[in-house]
This record gives C-alpha cells, sequence and structure tokens, in this order.
C-alpha cells in the first residue's frame, strides 16, 4: 500500500476521544442509501464503503437496515477507528489513504463520503479510487458543506480565517462533478440545501466555546479563534445588536454512478 496521507487540515488522532461527545454525531440510516435500494431491483449480496469513515457511526446506523451486508469502513486516522472497532467489531475496519485503498476493485455497491472531501490532499486520486472500487450500477454520494454557496455563516463572519482557509481546502462543486465525469461516474448529479435560520449569539457562543464542536475552528490560529470568541462577545454586549442574528449554511450532496460494462 502506498504511504498513508492523512487530512491535510487537522490531526484527527489528537480529537479521536472526544469527537462522539457532541449529540449531532448520532446518525440514523442514511437516507441516500434508502434512496439507492429503493431504485434496485434486487438487493442481493450487497457491500458498503464508508470513505473516512471517522468513528464509524454512520455505517453502524446503516448496518441495523442491512445486517448482512458485507460493510467497511476507511479512514487515515487509527484514532478514529479505535472506537470504530470498539462499538461495531463485526464491521470491517481500514486504515487506509482514500486515494490508495487496499481493497478490489469493483468491490462494492454504494460508497460514501461524508462531510470529508475537502480533508484530502488528493482528490482526484481519491475519486478515482471510488469508481475503481464501485461495482457496475453502483453510486458514490459525496455530503459536504458548499463554502461558495455561504460565505455569510456565522462561522465565516465571527472567523475569517476560517473562509481563508476553507477556500483553500475545498473544491468548487463544479470542479467536483466536472472530475467526476472525466473519471467515468455518470450520471452526476448535484443538489444543494440551503439551511437558513436566527440563532440566539448568547447560546451560539457555548458552542463556539467548544472549540472541536466545528472543525473549521481548529484549522485557524489561537489568536484568530480568541478574536473571533471577542468580537461575539461584543456583539452580546451591544445593546444595538438583536439578540437573534440571521445564519445561513449551503449542504450540498453530489452523486456519482459507475455504469454498466
Amino acid at each position: 500500500m502506498a504511504s498513508l496521507q492523512g487530512s491535510q487540515r487537522l490531526d484527527y488522532d489528537g480529537i479521536a476521544e472526544i469527537y462522539d461527545v457532541h449529540p449531532y454525531r448520532a446518525k440514523t440510516t442514511d437516507p441516500e442509501l434508502t434512496a439507492f435500494l429503493g431504485e434496485r431491483d434486487s438487493l442481493g449480496e450487497l457491500a458498503l464503503l464508508d470513505i473516512a469513515c471517522g468513528t464509524g457511526n454512520q455505517l453502524i446506523a446503516n448496518r441495523l437496515m442491512l445486517p448482512t451486508a458485507r460493510i467497511v469502513g476507511i479512514d487515515h486516522s487509527l484514532g478514529m477507528l479505535r472506537p470504530a472497532r470498539r462499538k461495531a467489531p463485526a464491521i470491517g475496519w481500514v486504515r487506509a489513504n482514500a486515494a490508495s485503498v487496499p481493497l478490489a476493485d469493483s468491490s462494492f455497491d454504494f460508497i460514501s463520503c461524508q462531510f470529508a472531501f475537502h480533508h484530502f490532499p488528493d482528490k482526484s486520486g481519491m475519486l478515482s479510487e471510488a469508481f475503481r472500487l464501485l461495482r457496475p450500477h453502483g453510486r458514490l454520494v459525496l455530503h459536504n458543506l458548499c463554502p461558495e454557496e455561504c460565505p455569510d455563516w456565522l462561522y465565516y463572519r465571527y472567523f475569517p480565517e476560517t473562509w481563508v482557509i476553507d477556500q483553500r481546502h475545498f473544491w468548487p462543486v463544479g470542479m467536483i462533478a466536472s472530475t467526476m465525469d472525466a473519471v467515468g461516474f455518470s450520471p452526476v448529479a448535484i443538489e444543494q440545501e440551503h439551511k437558513r435560520r436566527d440563532l440566539n449569539l448568547a447560546e451560539w457562543i457555548a458552542r463556539v466555546h467548544e472549540r472541536a464542536s466545528c472543525s473549521q475552528l481548529l484549522t485557524i490560529s489561537d489568536a484568530a479563534y480568541v478574536a473571533g470568541i471577542e468580537w461575539v462577545e461584543r456583539d452580546i454586549a451591544d445593546p444595538k445588536m438583536p439578540p437573534m442574528v440571521a445564519n445561513h449554511r449551503c449542504l450540498v450532496t453530489i452523486r456519482g454512478g459507475r455504469p454498466s460494462r
């Protein structure tokens, strides 16, 4: 196997033991998987792969629906894989570079990658590997934040260094789709979801104080983080500022199929 490459942004070994403490890390069955299964005439002997599986929560939730499927999760971080193995030893947990996976061609029907694509140093290589690993009529589904569509996200407003860093690490959606098309995925579909709601700054700052609750906060310097906290605190104390502020986040789902031979 080629030398392992981890996240270009974060040391996930360092936060592995606290990764699951936040309630939003809990997962239910992936609706994209449910939709994929609903389109198949026969389920047969299914095989699922999650790339950058972390502590395994999504695969564990998926396994409840498909207890007999072959399920594999890969991640570069041994620290993240250790709790995954403790929670679900029946699932195959493999340490691997997403651009060089030590698994056979055409091994999986459904491959997911959730909120991790921006971490890969070799993004084109990851997409090529996913295509190689898919069986004919299989599907790759990428979920991620879409920074180009939400520069007004509160984290970007109060911690502007996060925006600068994300511009370096996130590919534009069109670039991902065109690369998938060049690799051989067909069809390639893009779906964006804009989430808009007002947040209470005094409540939001409690989450911001838990720096590991948002990976963007871990990418910036300590000075930038402290400056952002102080900015939020000033706005909370300012009587002219409304307690509720607008927040906008855009998520993107990109689906790519592998055609029949």
